[in-house]
């Protein structure tokens, strides 16, 4: 399947260049290096992207778009168009510097005590979020694919969900997505608009297997969602998740390494270190990047290992940022005096151990670095990626290469396995593993360099972002071909013009969770009076003919809908009680074959606790709806193999897993054969079938082309339209019992 060939729109916090003395500048970031690689089809042979059509940028600006659209720019700057988001200073405070870098920066990177919540930053990040859906939408066109970047758009997708329905919309985060238990201190409305915001996406992209895990375990207990391979469903409709490590330019890093530029500053490099061996740093100043721990570290190694002392130099690189925060101040005051400290403890007159640099490094200076360092001490607390690892394995000399030392708690450490990989909080162990690097023989150096190398070469910014485009289109059509209609103003006109011009109608309800709400305990899961007499009004009409097929028994259904001129079918079709007959046994054999899946059943139900077991006349039911709802759904496919490895006739009996529940029951016992019964051949110009799960699929199967079939809530299914919940079902068969009504969402 090809990729869709719309134009391409990126959001993303900043755009990728400013105006600088009447020429475009480019801004830092991986992001930017990415989609020009992309925009010039760099890295597989192909042609420009920019040539078929420019790709559109959003992002916050202090440009104006006048300044941006007049600005000088080069053959890669002019791939893009750039529209500039500008947001008052108020918001901008509370939507960026309050929400984004005061509550999510620090609680997706686990850093919690640092954490700020304050409703009026969230109501303002919502604020935010609209304004530029509302934005965007004035620049979209019919066929574009929209690629939304990072957490300060967490709501976003959806919010443009819902105004373009058929758009293809992709989402990637850049930082990790925390784990069940740190998220989960979010407020609950917080958490679950934020959640089903990003689920507004077609595809969802993070860097590694462990952030999906997370974001899924969140999805399944915090919003009821449902995972199935690659792809989570809510109510809202499907959305898959993958993984896509973001890379690098490594070619260009490779080629620069020879350049004029880099070989001046090589010699600057190599005059400063006199003939000593190299460790290298380079972050911004963070409090995620665990600088003042990665000092002590350092100064652990020389304590421990006194012979490397005037043998090596560690250059420590920090890059300005939020400087003017206090505790940013206090941080690089803290980084300030721990290098102090450290070389006037060990230094001497011709040997500074560490030498500290605050300030932006240019990339010839940064590539003359990395190519000849001997290790690179790569030790982030927690970090989403962390490029630089790439950088510096790109910029290597084959002829000797470097070490690289990376914390486990960066995401690159998923992806670049033959790093020697740390803890960044153990000082030993950092210290130990410098002199392990720093000793390394050349040709293990070089066996773990060429397999590094060939990752970042092989995974670059152009496949990453070709990669991910790629299966945006291809995960779009797959959840359009999911995807059922919502029941809204035009689909219901439809369905209530053809349900007054037809002369004979059939009807056909499931019970819980499509005429009522599930309840933790089915038997208080009874019709409102508002239901019940909307039925009474609709059995009225002799045009109608109502069935509610259930899986409730024969009993339920009689106490709560026996005085109604409708047919009854119970247990799936197990019993049937035809209008102005008696009730009928479809099925009428003994209880005998349950007892071995009852007992099968009763050990999972002391295994799991919320669980239980309802008895039905020609069924076993084990339900675990108010079981956890991921240690139910997992113990509930260890049953399910227990039960079909237990079964002696399966060309008689079947195992099937419902909405929260596993049942056992005879093949010949389902909702499709007993409509069938019921209905005889459905010659009725009009038939409307509502259920909720799977037991409702058997339902749908066997329904007329001309029917309407509608599917209550989330997962895949059969039906042609959908509804939320049974408040929407209730409010449309009120609609067509009385059809001069409105139809309100």
């Amino acid at each position: 399947m090809n990729p869709s060939t719309g134009r391409l729109v990126v959001i993303s916090y900043r755009l990728p260049f400013h105006v600088e003395e009447g020429a475009l500048k480019q801004n830092s970031g991986g992001l930017v290096s990415a989609m020009l690689s992309y925009a010039k089809g760099k890295g597989d042979g192909s042609t420009s992207v920019c040539k078929e059509s420019k790709i559109l940028w959003l992002g916050v600006s202090d440009d104006s778009a006048e300044d941006l659209a007049n600005a000088d720019r080069n053959d890669d700057q002019d791939c893009f168009d750039l529209v500039p988001i500008h947001l008052d200073e108020e918001q901008q405070q509370s939507f960026y510097e309050g929400f984004c870098n005061n509550l999510i920066w620090p609680l997706f990177h686990y850093f919690t005590h640092l954490a700020e919540f304050s409703a009026d930053d969230y109501n303002e990040y919502k604020s935010a979020n609209a304004l530029i859906a509302t934005l965007v939408s004035k620049h979209l066109k019919p066929g574009d694919r929209i690629w939304i970047h990072d957490y300060h758009f967490l709501l976003l997708p959806k919010m443009l969900r819902e105004r373009f329905s058929e758009l293809e919309i992709g989402f990637f985060l850049h930082i990790p997505f925390p784990s069940y238990e740190i998220f989960r201190l979010l407020p609950r409305s917080w958490r679950n608009e934020l959640l089903l915001g990003m689920l507004g996406s077609d595809l969802l992209g993070f860097h590694t297997f462990d952030y999906i895990q997370h974001f899924s375990q969140c999805v399944i207990r915090m919003v009821g969602g449902q995972a199935t391979g690659s792809w989570l469903t809510t109510e809202e409709g499907s959305t898959r998740i993958e993984a896509f490590p973001i890379g690098i330019d490594a070619h260009a890093f490779a080629q620069d390494r020879f350049s004029a530029d880099v070989e001046k500053e090589k010699e600057v490099v190599l005059e400063a270190i006199d003939n000593r061996a190299l460790i290298f740093s380079v972050d911004r100043l963070d409090y995620t990047k665990g600088l003042s721990a990665r000092l002590v570290a350092i100064e652990k190694f020389f304590l421990k290992y006194p012979e490397w002392k005037n043998k090596v130099v560690f250059n420590m690189v920090v890059v300005p940022s939020r400087d003017t925060i206090s505790s940013y101040r206090e941080m690089k005051l803290e980084i300030e005096a721990n290098v102090g400290r450290i070389n006037g403890l060990m230094g001497t007159l011709d040997w500074r151990p560490v030498v500290y640099q605050y300030r932006h490094l240019k990339r010839e200076e940064m590539i003359a670095l990395y190519s000849l360092s001997n290790v690179a001490l790569i030790t982030p607390l927690r970090d989403g990626m962390n490029l630089v690892a790439k950088e510096f394995v790109a910029s290597q000399p084959p002829e000797d290469p470097g070490v690289l030392i990376l914390s486990e708690m960066a995401g690159t450490a998923a992806e670049l396995r033959e790093a020697l990989t740390i803890n960044p909080n153990d000082n030993d162990e950092i210290a130990d593993t410098l002199k392990i690097a720093l000793e390394m023989p050349l040709k293990d150096k070089k066996a773990l360099w060429t397999k590094l190398q060939d990752r970042v070469h092989s995974y670059d910014v152009f496949a990453w972002a070709s990669d991910f485009l790629h299966s945006l289109s291809i995960s779009a059509n797959i959840r359009k071909g999911k995807r059922t209609t919502p029941l809204i103003d035009k689909e219901i006109k439809t369905i209530q013009e053809s349900y007054v011009a037809s002369t004979k109608r059939a009807l056909l309800l499931d019970y819980d969770g499509t005429l009522v709400p599930f309840h933790r305990d089915p038997e208080k899961a009874v019709p409102s009076p508002q239901v019940h007499e909307i039925l009474s009004r609709l059995c009225a009409d002799p045009k109608n003919e109502i069935a509610i097929v259930s899986g409730r028994n024969r009993s339920f259904l009689e106490r709560w809908f026996g005085d109604l001129h409708l047919h009854l079918v119970a247990e799936h079709g197990a019993s049937q009680r035809l209008i102005g007959e008696e009730w009928e046994d479809i099925w009428d054999e003994s209880d005998d074959w349950k007892i071995p899946f009852r007992e099968i059943m009763f050990a999972f139900v002391q295994r799991c606790p919320g669980t239980f077991i309802e008895n039905k006349r020609a069924s076993l039911v084990w339900h675990y709806r108010n079981a956890d709802p991921l240690f139910g759904g997992k113990i509930a496919k260890k049953l399910m193999e227990s039960l079909n490895g237990a079964l002696d006739k399966p060309d008689e009996f079947c195992v099937l897993d419902g909405n929260h529940i596993v049942e056992v029951r005879p093949k010949l016992v389902d909702k499709g054969n007993a409509a069938l019964r019921v209905f005889k051949e459905f010659k009725h110009p009009f038939i409307l079938a509502i259920g909720d799960d799977r037991t409702d699929e058997d339902l749908f199967s066997v329904l007329p082309e001309n029917a309407y079939g509608v599917k209550v809530g989330k997962g895949s299914t059969q039906a042609k339209y959908k509804l939320r919940d049974p408040s929407e079902v209730v409010r449309l068969l009120e609609y067509l019992a009385a059809p001069q009504g409105n139809w309100i969402i």
